[in-house]
């Protein structure tokens, strides 16, 4: 198996191409730039190529030339550079995934997984929001407000539209992410990372509101290991099975919910929830719950599916990154 993964030396990118390397692997990292803070350690165990998921001949090029099997697609432009520059997202995480997507369906390539987000949701709001925090199921309607994740949503039906032309494909949709990476790449977007980081380096941290809500975390290694078992652990996919997906356009779901609450599932999935009470350190905060979560979608909705989802455990919970817990 030859992997390429698109923003491979991004947070997400860079663990999930560390887990690659770990299992025996030598993935090909595709990126508009070369950043190798957070691959040092693998550096000379990856192959690295530089170009624009735009530049779908070089994307082509790429794939062909590293005889590429499989491609993880993780670049995207991120969500606070989306509500500055709205076009831009739309073009780099939309059109850029088509570009994904059709460059490798042309070479082949034997399956393409797609990394979205929770924020497909949208608010959450009623029954689902504060205080009562209902489960939210993968069905739950889709109402994206930002651009960011209005575009996730459209880079999600794309993918699955191009499992109706043949092609095998994964969608996982992750819950707030955090861990090494996060916050030095997302700024003071990464506050679940600040809320370990600040504290372990001595450094207080408050959140001024909002330390008595509810949401789902999952740590940077724990979604590598959901991005590679789905890349090497699922069965190929009958073209038929893939039609289905014209009659079915939101599949079955298949794993963990990503939505608020939602460790009913998670326990009878996985044994137990991760939770933690609020790190030490943090001020002013009422303490929170926190649980590990993935959703996963493919072209199919088969028991193989399933089957996958079960392989998945979170193996690391807040409790155990900053000393808290229960």
């Amino acid at each position: 198996m030859r992997v390429l993964i698109t923003g491979g030396m991004g947070v997400i990118g860079a663990e999930a191409s560390r887990k690659f390397v770990g299992e025996g692997h030598r993935p090909v990292l595709y990126s508009r730039h070369r950043d190798e803070s957070l691959i040092r350690d693998i550096l000379d165990k990856v192959d690295i190529e530089l170009g624009s998921i735009l530049d779908r001949a070089r994307l082509a090029d790429v794939i062909k030339s590293r005889g590429v099997t499989h491609v993880v697609h993780t670049a995207a432009y991120i969500s606070a550079l989306s509500a500055k520059h709205p076009a831009e997202s739309v073009e780099i995480n939309v059109m850029g995934t088509v570009n994904v997507l059709e460059a490798a369906r042309a070479a082949g390539v034997e399956r393409v997984v797609y990394t979205s987000a929770k924020g497909v949701y949208g608010p959450f709001l009623g029954a689902y929001g504060s205080p009562t925090y209902k489960l939210v199921t993968e069905d739950h309607p889709k109402e994206p407000k930002r651009i960011y994740d209005s575009a996730k949503l459209m880079g999600e039906n794309a993918t699955l539209y191009w499992g109706t032309l043949g092609l095998d494909v994964v969608v996982l949709r992750f819950a707030t992410t955090y861990g090494p990476g996060k916050t030095a790449r997302h700024g003071n977007m990464g506050v679940t990372s600040q809320i370990i980081e600040q504290p372990a380096s001595g450094q207080p941290f408050r959140i001024a509101q909002g330390g008595d809500e509810k949401d789902d975390f999952i740590y940077n290694k724990d979604s590598a290991l959901g991005i590679y078992l789905a890349t090497v652990q699922l069965p190929r996919l009958a073209l038929s099975d893939a039609r289905r997906l014209r009659h079915f356009p939101r599949a079955e779901g298949i794993g963990l919910p990503a939505g608020i609450r939602s460790r009913t599932r998670h326990r009878r999935l996985s044994g137990k929830p991760a939770t933690a009470e609020a790190a030490s350190g943090v001020t002013d905060t009422p303490c929170a719950t926190f649980s590990n979560s993935l959703d996963f979608r493919c072209a199919s909705a088969t028991g193989a599916g399933r089957r996958y989802a079960r392989r998945w455990r979170a193996a690391t919970s807040i409790a155990s990154c900053s000393g808290a817990g229960r």
